[in-house]
This record gives C-alpha cells, structure tokens and sequence, in this order.
C-alpha cells in the first residue's frame, strides 16, 4: 500500500494537491493515472482517501472521497539521542523511532560527543518516508539542542528517563500513565559525563538499564523505546 504526504496547506474541504517529490513519485515511479485511488496523509493525524482527477507537471490533484481523523499514540514520547558520529548511524536511528511512534526525536550534543553538523534536512526526509512506510498519519518532529541542559530544561514538564547500567529495569518502576509526556535519553558513544551525570540527579531523571550487554547508541535508543511502549500493550 502506498500513502502519500500533503500538508495542512494543500488540503481544502473537498480536495487536495500532492507537490514536489510526493507528485513525481506517484505520476513517474508509480505511473498513477486519472482516475486512480490513492491515500495521503497530512502529518497530523489526518487520513484521506480519494481519486486523481489532475496531473500536471509537478502536481497531483485528488477529489477526497473520505477522510477521518487518527488518534496520536498515547503515551505520548520523545526520543531523545545522543549526538552520533556516523550519520547513517544516526539516520537508523530516526527512522526506527519514527516505525516505533516515537512523537519526537531529539538530537542532543553531549560533552563527549564528537563535534559535527547535523543534517536536519536529511532526517526530516528519512523520517517522512518511515512515517509512510510504517502506514501512520502523523509526522514526527525533529529537534536539535546543544547540550544536554538545554535538552532537560526544554522538556522540563516531561516525566524524564535516561538510558544507564547502574539504573534498574522498567519492570521495576512504578507504573506510568498514558496521560504524561515522557522524554526518554539515550546517551552518545562516550557516555555521558561527571558534570551531566550530576545534572541527571538535581532533575532527579531515573535511571534506567536496558541490559546486560552495552550497545551501541542507535541500538540502545530502539531498545529502550521498544522496550518502553511494551508497558502499555
């Protein structure tokens, strides 16, 4: 099955227009006619289903027949990952928190974390196609700080967990409700400094511990949402 991506903007009452790649990829790729069927979803929990009625260059008109509206996954969470040094890496990263439902993904620079650029852009493709791929309708957002202080304080009103050996199990925990936001921390490759260890205790974020074995940050940041999401399944 493939969905298509069109913002707020694009959609009227009664139809709406697919640009860009979006429209390349439906008239070229995938050779769509008038009078196809197609999905698309808007990013923010809006389905929609209808029939092409205009192609145009780089433009697919759509007459909607249906459209309903999808609840957000509850609880809802952000992801937050230190900063990794190769970017396919930390592309993998995205993508699977994206699949999972992750409402969020965070990329945060740690004192340990190698000095480089973030391709923003990048990600936000990468996290358009796992949201299309995975069959949601809703786009999660990707955001960038500077340090990990800037991080804690920017979701200050969230329940905050943190991904570390000396914490305990999530079995372990009291049990959460779906009403809270959560933030859960997965540090960079070097682990997370004196000073930022300190800043996780005056927060008072919980440690948690994903495991015996050490994994590397994309994989400990799959495994603790994974992980996290199963307590409410």
């Amino acid at each position: 099955m493939n969905i298509f991506y069109a913002p707020p903007e694009q959609i009227s009452e009664s139809s709406l227009e697919l640009r860009g790649c979006e429209a390349s990829h439906a008239s070229k790729t995938l050779r769509y006619k008038e009078g196809d069927q197609i999905t698309a979803v808007d990013g923010h929990g809006g389905w929609y289903k209808g029939t092409i009625t205009r192609i145009i260059k780089k433009s697919v008109w759509v007459e909607i027949s249906s459209k309903e509206r999808r609840k957000p996954v509850q609880p809802r969470i952000v992801t937050a990952i230190g900063l990794i040094k190769k970017k396919d890496r930390l592309e993998f990263a995205v993508e699977k928190a994206v699949e999972l439902g992750a409402a969020e993904i965070a990329i945060f620079r740690c004192e340990n974390s190698v000095k480089q650029n973030v391709r923003t852009g990048r990600l936000e493709k990468i996290a358009l196609s796992a949201m299309k791929q995975s069959l949601q309708a809703r786009l999660a957002k990707i955001k960038f700080f500077n340090s990990l202080l800037e991080l804690l304080q920017y979701y200050s009103d969230s329940i905050i967990l943190a991904a570390h050996q000396s914490g305990s199990t999530l079995k372990n925990l009291e049990n959460f409700s779906e009403k809270k936001d959560f933030l859960l921390i997965t540090g960079p490759e070097g682990d997370f400094s004196e000073h930022e260890m300190k800043l996780f205790q005056k927060r008072n974020v919980k440690h948690i511990a994903l495991g015996k074995n050490r994994y590397r940050t994309e994989t400990a940041s799959v495994i603790f949402l994974n992980s996290f999401l199963l307590l409410f399944t």
